[in-house]
């Protein structure tokens, strides 16, 4: 049977978020949140190769126990089962040591033939993740997926946008995938989805279950290092030109 597994986060869903003064992190906790926007289409890009396949959709959330929420909307959308990456070890996590923990979980769960990632994260915007895991799986990867345009028992065919140009291409499975909003359109979720939804079990695995140091996760871990966090200012200079003649001797004086 094949396998797809679908890595999903929670992002803040408005721009007004606390940063924390001493890691110069996320206050996650000082927002709404929602499922990251990018990983949706990934969602629904798996469930729409597995009407084909009858694969098993397996959704992959790293995060704090409010992060069941992305899980629970992906299985109302369609997937079959959830798993919950949580652990205060994790907190902190920069691409790297994310992609170390997401990485280590694609090995826990076993045989698989796609991974589905959202092409970035809006409270990121970095693109890393994704490639990173499948860097550290050794496995190829399609970025700036286009569309999906078949799979077979050990190939996919595939076509991704390179800047003005349109690839099609072939790659051995198993193999990862970015995706973003140009994927397709999402389907609408369903009332029997959100009652299946809330019938099944989060399995929830932390860095025993994952067989990761501590140490070598989280803030602590990641080579990445904010200095420090700022709001831009921009000021702004108003003139009111009278008329035609006081716009022409404005435009002379900044040249």
């Amino acid at each position: 049977m094949k396998r797809y597994i679908v890595f999903l986060k929670q992002v803040p869903r408005s721009t007004k978020v606390e940063i924390d003064a001493v890691t110069h992190t996320l206050k996650r906790s000082s927002a709404l949140t929602q499922t990251n926007p990018d990983d949706l289409y990934a969602l629904q890009a798996a469930l729409d190769l597995k009407r084909d396949t009858g694969a098993e959709v397996v959704a992959v959330s790293m995060g704090p126990a409010s992060a069941e929420d992305v899980l629970r909307e992906a299985l109302q959308r369609g997937a079959d089962r959830a798993i919950l990456l949580s652990s205060p070890a994790f907190a902190g996590s920069d691409t790297w040591c994310t992609s170390t923990v997401l990485a280590a979980a694609v090995r826990k769960v076993g045989d698989f033939d796609l991974l589905f990632f959202g092409r970035m994260a809006v409270d990121g915007d970095t693109a890393q993740v994704g490639p990173e895991v499948a860097g550290q799986l050794d496995i190829p990867q399609v970025t700036s997926l286009v569309a999906l345009e078949g799979i077979s028992e050990n190939h996919l065919r595939a076509c991704r946008r390179a800047g003005t140009v349109i690839q099609h291409l072939e790659t051995e499975l198993p193999c990862a995938v970015m995706v973003s909003r140009e994927n397709g359109m999402l389907a609408c979720p369903t009332l029997s989805g959100w009652r299946y939804a809330w019938k099944q079990e989060i399995v929830r695995w932390d860095e025993t279950d994952l067989n990761l140091d501590s140490s070598a996760v989280g803030l602590h871990a990641s080579p990445t290092k904010v200095v420090s966090t700022f709001v831009p200012c921009q000021g702004k200079s108003l003139r009111w030109l009278a008329n035609a003649e006081e716009l022409r001797l404005a435009i002379i004086s900044e040249i």
